[in-house]
C-alpha cells in the first residue's frame, strides 16, 4: 500500500509530463516514502531516487495534507528552516497532496526557475491550481483502479474531463489514425460535435517558437497547428496543439497593460527586439526626449508609434513629420504654422503649424538628419522653451509635445561637418535607440514573413496556407539591405503570383532572389544556389538561342530535356 504510486510510475509519469506540457513548468510527484517517483524536464533525471533531503515542503504536505503555495523562496516562512535555502534557485512551487482514502500517499511539486514562468502562472493560478487538484483526484483514482483491478475506462473518462478545461487543443487517436477523442476546442477548430472519421497528420518537419509544426485534416477542413505529439500508450497518440493562425496573431499584437490599446505591426521574436521593446517600456511614460537610429525600411516610425501608445499621452495626437520630404521654404510653416496675411501665396484662414497639432501628445520628426541648419537653431529654441511663435505674429504659444526624432544617417558624423548642430544633437540624444537592421534577426524574418503573407492573402481575396521551407532558407541568407520594407513588397509580390495551393514557393520569388549573390560565402552556398548561380552565369554569357541552350548542356555535362527543366524550375528563362 505504501508503495502504490511506485506500482502505476508509468501512468504517473504520463500526467507528470500532461501538467508539464499544459502549465510549461516542470513538474515532480513524490511518494509517501520520499522517492521521486515521475519529474519532467531536469528533474526527469532524478526519478527513482529518495528526495528525503531536499523535500523540506513536501514532508510538511505529508504531515499537513494541505496545499502549499510558495510564491518567494528563501523569504517565505515555509523555507526559513529549509537546509537547502541558501542555493535554492527557484522562482515558485506549487506542492499539492495526493489522497487515498483520506490520506496522504504522495505530492504533486510544480516548479518554475524563471520569472516569466512566475508570472505566467499568477495570472492563470485559480485556472491552474483547480487542474492540479483535479490531476490528484486522477492519480487518486487510478491508484485505486489498480488496487481494485478496475478498468481503464475511467482513467480516459476523468482526463477527458479535465483536458476539456484547457486553453489547448487535444486530439488522441489510434495507431490507424482513427480519431477516439476531441476536446472542446479541437471540436470547435474542426466544427464538429461528434468523432466520426480518421484525421490526417503530415509532420511539416519545420519547428516555431520552439514547437513542432503539423498540417491537420479532419471533417473536411484543414489547418495548421504547432504543438507536441507524445505516444500515451502502446496504442494511442496525443497531440497537443495551438492554431499556428490564432498563436501567430497573439504575437503579432502588443498589449498595453494599462490603455489595453494594441500596437500593430510591432512584431518581433528575436532577443535583440525583445531588448528593445523592454528599455521602451521603461521609459515611455517620461517625457523624454528620444533618438532612434537605424537603416532605412526598419520602422523605426512603428517604434516611435508604440512608444506614445504605451505612454501617459495615448489618448493625445501622434504626429509624424518627415524632414526630408517637405521643401526647405515651407518647414517653418509646416512646423508653426501662421496668422492671416502672411504671405503671399498663404491661407486667408491661416494655419496650425505640427507642434500645435501635436501639443499634449508626441511629434514624430523622421529623417532629422536632413533638416536645413537655419530650421534646426528653432527647433532647439522651442525645445529649450516650450514655446512657438507662428508667422506673422509675436504672441508666444506653449506647447506641450514629446519629440521623439529618427535618422538613418550618423548624426555624429554630420555633426563633425558641420552639417548638424552640436547643442541640438545632445538634445534630441537624451534616451537613444537603435533598431537592429532585419539581417541581424532572422528568427523576425520568418515572423514578418508570416505577417505580411496573411495580410496581403486577405487584401488579395486568395488562401495563404505556407511559405515552404526553401523560401525561408533564402530568405535567412539574403542580406535585405531594405529590411522590412524590402521583405514587405517582395512578399506582396510573391502572394500576387501564388497558386490556390497556397504555398510560397521560390519559383515565386523576384529574380533577384535566384540571381548570383556575390556577398555569400562559399560556405553559405547550397548545391541548388550554386546550380543557379552556374546557369544563370552561362545563360548570360551564351544567351537563350536554342544552340546556345545546346552548347550550355555540353558544358554542365547534363541532357538539352534536363537544362530546359531546370531553366523552367528556377524561372531563369528571361535571363537569356
Amino acid at each position: 500500500m505504501e508503495n502504490f504510486l511506485l506500482n502505476i510510475k508509468n501512468e504517473v509519469q504520463k500526467y507528470a509530463e500532461t501538467i508539464s506540457q499544459i502549465i510549461q513548468m516542470d513538474v515532480e510527484i513524490m511518494d509517501s516514502n520520499f522517492i521521486r517517483v515521475a519529474g519532467t524536464g531536469i528533474l526527469k533525471e532524478k526519478v527513482g531516487i529518495s528526495m528525503a533531503n531536499e523535500s523540506h515542503v513536501y514532508q510538511n504536505v505529508l504531515k499537513t495534507g494541505k496545499e502549499i503555495i510558495i510564491l518567494n523562496p528563501k523569504t517565505d516562512i515555509h523555507c526559513l528552516s529549509c537546509p537547502t535555502r541558501i542555493d535554492c534557485k527557484e522562482q515558485l512551487e506549487i506542492s499539492t497532496p495526493i489522497f487515498l482514502e483520506n490520506k496522504v500517499i504522495g505530492v504533486i511539486g510544480i516548479i518554475c526557475f524563471t520569472n516569466l514562468q512566475k508570472i505566467n502562472f499568477i495570472e492563470k493560478k485559480e485556472q491552474y491550481l483547480s487542474f492540479l487538484k483535479q490531476i490528484s483526484d486522477f492519480i487518486s483514482s487510478q491508484a485505486y483502479l489498480f488496487l481494485e483491478a478496475s478498468t481503464s475506462q475511467s482513467k480516459k473518462d476523468f482526463l477527458n474531463t479535465i483536458l476539456n478545461k484547457i486553453e489547448e487543443g487535444v486530439i488522441r487517436y489510434n495507431n490507424d489514425f482513427q480519431v477516439t477523442y476531441l476536446n472542446e476546442v479541437a471540436r470547435t477548430l474542426f466544427e464538429t460535435t461528434i468523432i466520426k472519421e480518421n484525421i490526417f497528420i503530415e509532420n511539416l518537419k519545420d519547428t516555431f517558437l520552439e514547437k513542432q509544426e503539423f498540417s491537420l485534416i479532419y471533417n473536411s477542413k484543414k489547418i495548421k497547428v504547432l504543438g507536441t505529439e507524445f505516444q500515451f500508450s502502446s496504442f494511442e497518440k496525443v497531440l497537443i496543439f495551438r492554431e499556428k493562425k490564432a498563436l501567430h496573431n497573439s504575437i503579432l499584437q502588443i498589449s498595453n497593460s494599462t490603455t489595453g490599446t494594441l500596437v500593430k505591426d510591432f512584431i518581433f521574436y528575436s532577443d535583440s527586439m525583445k531588448k528593445l521593446y523592454e528599455r521602451i517600456n521603461k521609459i515611455s511614460k517620461n517625457p523624454s526626449t528620444v533618438l532612434i537610429t537605424g537603416e532605412s525600411g526598419t520602422g523605426k516610425e512603428i517604434i516611435a508609434r508604440t512608444i506614445h501608445m504605451n505612454s501617459n499621452r495615448v489618448n493625445n495626437p501622434f504626429i509624424a513629420v518627415n524632414c526630408g520630404a517637405i521643401p526647405d521654404a515651407l518647414l517653418e510653416s509646416e512646423f508653426f504654422g501662421y496668422v492671416k496675411g502672411s504671405f503671399t501665396g498663404a491661407d486667408p484662414r491661416g494655419k496650425i503649424g505640427k507642434f500645435e497639432l501635436a501639443s499634449g501628445g508626441t511629434l514624430f520628426l523622421d529623417e532629422i538628419g536632413d533638416m536645413p541648419l537655419y530650421m534646426q537653431i528653432k527647433l532647439l529654441r522651442v525645445i529649450q522653451e516650450r514655446k512657438i511663435i507662428r508667422i506673422g505674429s509675436n504672441q508666444l504659444i506653449d506647447i506641450d509635445v514629446r519629440i521623439i526624432t529618427a535618422t538613418n544617417q550618423n548624426l555624429e558624423k554630420l555633426v563633425e561637418l558641420g552639417e548638424f548642430r552640436k547643442d541640438l544633437y545632445y538634445r534630441l540624444n537624451v534616451v537613444p535607440l537603435e533598431v537592429p537592421p532585419l539581417r541581424a534577426r532572422p528568427t523576425d524574418i520568418f515572423i514578418f514573413a508570416e505577417h505580411f503573407a496573411e495580410k496581403y492573402a486577405t487584401l488579395f481575396s486568395k488562401n495563404f496556407f505556407n511559405i515552404s521551407t526553401e523560401v525561408l532558407e533564402i530568405f535567412e541568407k539574403y542580406s535585405w539591405p531594405g529590411n522590412v520594407r524590402e521583405l514587405e513588397n517582395t512578399i506582396e509580390y510573391m502572394i500576387n503570383l501564388m497558386d490556390e495551393k497556397g504555398i510560397l514557393l521560390p519559383t515565386h520569388l523576384p529574380q533577384k532572389f535566384l540571381l548570383p549573390n556575390e556577398n555569400l560565402s562559399f560556405e553559405n552556398k547550397t548545391l541548388k544556389y550554386m546550380e543557379i548561380e552556374m546557369i544563370s552565369t552561362l545563360l548570360k554569357k551564351y544567351g537563350s538561342t536554342t544552340e546556345s541552350k545546346k552548347r550550355i548542356a555540353k558544358i554542365l555535362d547534363i541532357g538539352i530535356a534536363t537544362l530546359y527543366r531546370k531553366i523552367e524550375q528556377y524561372n531563369l528563362k528571361t535571363l537569356g
